[in-house]
């Protein structure tokens, strides 16, 4: 039905696209695993901003927690 020069020409193109698609899905990883090392290091930095300011101002913090725990019992009734 086909000849043999078709058959070895769409086996080639489709291992062309195996192979494009491979490199895509590799490249698109290593870019989700760029942007969730980057975030990490962001929220590490945050949380160690935010202890930092929990040890030295407690009662602030406290009366900070105190009223977002306020606020939010009051949306969360109605």
């Amino acid at each position: 039905m086909f000849s043999t020069a078709t058959k070895d020409s769409a086996q080639n193109t489709a291992q062309d696209i195996k192979g494009d698609l491979n490199n895509a899905a590799n490249e698109a990883g290593r870019k989700v695993r760029n942007l969730y090392n980057s975030a990490s290091d962001e929220i590490s930095h945050a949380s160690d901003k935010v202890t930092a300011e929990i040890r030295t101002n407690p009662m602030r913090s406290s009366m900070i927690a105190l009223g977002i725990g306020v606020v939010l019992g009051a949306l969360l009734r109605r």
